[in-house]
């Protein structure tokens, strides 16, 4: 009896023990997990409930895995093309539709993460033909991505700066209207009113009928109503940018508008603002087709494949070029509101007035300045581009007047 007794009470002790080793190996190896992935998922819920708020719950939803398939894993034959916050794939949604999915590069967490913030919300508030639009995003852990409308026609500036394809001259005149009337109603026309920061070829995006969409609006900012301009750091690309924004960082609707004024000389010849590999009159683009306004050759300036233009096309190009010295003058009030720019292009021709000189610094005086900067202190310097606030001369009656259509 004494053995049996042993026997059941060794053999209940094994189970137990057993029992016990199950209990640890379940609590240390599947229990954590399971606590730990509901805590994450908590926790990535409770980020997405804060993150998408208001407006935001609106759009909707991608789970990051759903987008890595349609990316194909962000295959680098599916990639588009890079933007200053991250690289921006093709892909293919479950609906069959096809997408743009902008992924937030990982070495730029902190300002990726607020310029997808601030792209998010902004263009989940705006509406527009001329405006790209945002199907959805994705907030999942680290990953920061953004799904837009697939444009088939690509980027502006793979065109115009590939030279692969020739535009002839209506679809580059609707190109620019286009862009104008997205930024009109930015400046103008929403209910709030947003400077873009970075309209630049690269950001305008053609559907399969070339109509424009300006994109990318990770720099844009909402502007306050009372303000005339925000004092801010300077954040765009170089070549574009206003000259008072540029050195003092004084941002307004006007920044964009001399965006425009480059973009539109660019468009019109088919090259580079900036192309240290040509001539050196020719290098800067806005200075060289002043020259040739100057010599009354702008057609000099028009991209050679447009062969054979016709009377009225001539009148049209002359006009386009007109309004883009209009928009890169030196003073911000001398820079008409989009609205004008936009009544200027559909105007006929002798509609438009005369510009003055654009905003940059002849060469030979660049020269000689440069020649004297090893004498000269730089707090002595005077202001090459002094604040409109500052100037008295100018005035915003002397910038431009309505035009009449």
């Amino acid at each position: 009896m004494k053995t049996s007794s042993l026997f059941f009470f060794l053999g209940g002790v094994v189970v137990l023990i057993i029992l016990l080793i199950i209990v640890l190996i379940y609590w240390k190896i599947w229990k954590p997990a399971g606590i730990k992935s509901f805590i994450s998922e908590s926790k990535r819920h409770a980020a997405s409930t804060d993150f998408f708020s208001g407006d935001l719950r609106t759009i909707f939803y991608f789970d990051f895995k759903t987008l890595k398939r349609a990316t194909k894993n962000f295959h680098p034959d599916n990639l588009l093309g890079k933007g200053g916050f991250g690289p921006v794939y093709k892909g293919k949604l479950k609906d069959g539709r096809m997408a743009a999915v902008k992924r937030l590069s990982h070495d730029k967490s902190q300002q990726g993460e607020s310029e997808f913030l601030a792209e998010v919300r902004l263009i989940t508030s705006i509406q527009h033909k001329n405006l790209v639009r945002l199907l959805g995003c994705c907030s999942d852990g680290s990953q920061r991505l953004l799904v837009y409308e697939f444009m088939k026609n690509g980027s502006l500036d793979h065109i115009i700066y590939g030279k692969k394809v020739c535009f002839n001259w209506e679809t580059r005149f609707q190109i620019i209207l286009g862009v104008a009337r997205g930024l009109q109603y930015l400046h103008e026309d929403s209910h709030l009113r947003i400077v873009h920061r970075d309209i630049k070829a690269s950001n305008i995006l053609l559907d399969d009928k070339f109509h424009p969409r300006i994109g990318d609006f990770g720099l844009a900012r909402f502007f306050p109503e009372d303000e005339a301009y925000l004092s801010t750091t300077f954040a765009g690309t170089l070549g574009y940018t206003a000259p008072e924004y540029a050195i003092r960082g004084e941002l307004s609707e006007k920044a964009d508008i001399y965006s425009f004024g480059v973009l539109v000389l660019e468009i019109v010849s088919c090259r580079k603002n900036t192309d240290l590999t040509l001539p050196s009159e020719m290098q800067y683009l806005p200075e060289y087709a002043w020259k040739l306004y100057e010599r009354s050759r702008v057609l000099d300036l028009v991209d050679p494949r447009l062969k054979q233009l016709r009377s009225l096309v001539e009148k049209d190009v002359v006009r386009v070029v007109n309004v883009a010295f209009f928009c890169l003058q030196l003073h911000p009030n001398l820079r008409p509101p989009m609205s004008e720019i936009v009544t200027m292009l559909t105007c006929t021709p002798e509609m438009v007035g005369t510009p003055s000189r654009p905003a940059f610094f002849d060469r030979s005086r660049r020269k000689k300045n440069s020649e004297k900067l090893s004498s000269v202190s730089w707090d002595t310097m005077p202001d090459p581009f002094p604040s409109p606030l500052e100037s008295e001369s100018t005035s915003s009656t002397q910038a431009h007047t309505q035009l009449p259509c």
